[in-house]
């Protein structure tokens, strides 16, 4: 299973009841709910699956793990297509060019 991790140069400021990030990976700004911007705070402490992010969520808040997953599943998409995370190994590949 793949790791992820945030894209290089991602930047997360709270901006009233939502979230700005900036990636410097797409060079787009975008506003995130508080899902999104909690699985950036995850992934800040190092590389991990969709699952450890939903268990490491699922802990932190006292939240069943059930009703934690289908969040985390529609916040995860929406960050890699904003090129907000990003697979590690595609971080590794950029790091060597």
């Amino acid at each position: 299973m793949a790791t992820y991790r945030p894209a290089p140069g991602v930047l997360v400021e709270p901006l009233g009841p939502v979230w700005a990030a900036f990636s410097a990976f797409s060079g787009e700004t975008l506003v995130l709910n508080d899902e999104s911007a909690a699985i950036l705070e995850v992934l800040e402490a190092g590389p991990a699956t969709g699952r450890q992010v939903t268990l490491t969520l699922a802990t932190d808040s006292g939240v069943a793990e059930s009703e934690i997953a289908p969040l985390v599943q529609t916040a995860w998409q929406a960050l890699v297509d904003g090129g907000l995370v990003l697979p590690e190994s595609a971080i590794s590949e950029n790091v060597r060019l």
